[in-house]
């Protein structure tokens, strides 16, 4: 299994929560901690707690640089009123894949394909989530993410970084690029509870 790809599809927070139930196999921790950070075992709480957060800045439109299916069914469930996620998926995606992502998507959450910008979504009712992981304060993101982060850096409003992950050190794994600070204006942390 290709754990970055399964991220592309699924989102590194489903990937980390599904990891957090297998991490006790030395093998899979050691074939998975080669190409990501694993997750802690408080990831379910650290899901809850993100889109709680991110629900609190009453925004009504969220655009998600990568399918994050746990995260967007925590916020559905968190939720007064009906605030919409969209899914940013790279044009690359596999075809089986984009498919797979649209037949299996959380209520009020969307696809839209990169290069496009979904239709009435401004500053004031909407807000950018990148996600990736902090390794020593520094903000890692998939290579594919990068490269959208780039392309809606254009946008005025609130581009958030959440982190599934947190490392003391400076590691960086393969496939992953450091996104600078003034790219994402907003980070999450466990002080923002």
């Amino acid at each position: 299994m290709d754990i970055q790809m399964t991220s592309r599809e699924i989102g590194l927070f489903e990937v980390a929560k599904n990891l957090s139930v297998v991490i006790g196999s030395e093998d899979i921790a050691a074939k998975a901690g080669a190409l990501m950070p694993l997750p802690g075992a408080d990831i379910a709480e650290r899901i809850d707690d993100i889109a709680k957060w991110l629900l609190n800045y009453g925004k009504t439109r969220y655009l998600f640089l990568t399918p994050e299916i746990a995260l967007a069914n925590a916020m559905v469930n968190f939720s007064s009123k009906n605030a919409e996620i969209i899914f940013v998926i790279p044009s690359d995606m596999d075809k089986e894949a984009k498919e797979r992502l649209k037949n299996n998507l959380p209520c009020n959450t969307s696809v839209l394909e990169e290069s496009f910008f979904p239709e009435n979504f401004f500053p004031r009712n909407g807000m950018i989530v990148a996600c990736g992981y902090f390794a020593a304060e520094r903000q890692m993101v998939l290579w594919d993410t990068y490269r959208l982060i780039e392309h809606y850096s254009g946008f005025l409003g609130k581009k958030v970084f959440v982190p599934y992950a947190e490392v003391s050190s400076a590691v960086r794994y393969d496939g992953w690029l450091e996104v600078k600070p003034q790219r994402l204006n907003v980070i999450w942390n466990r002080d923002n509870r």
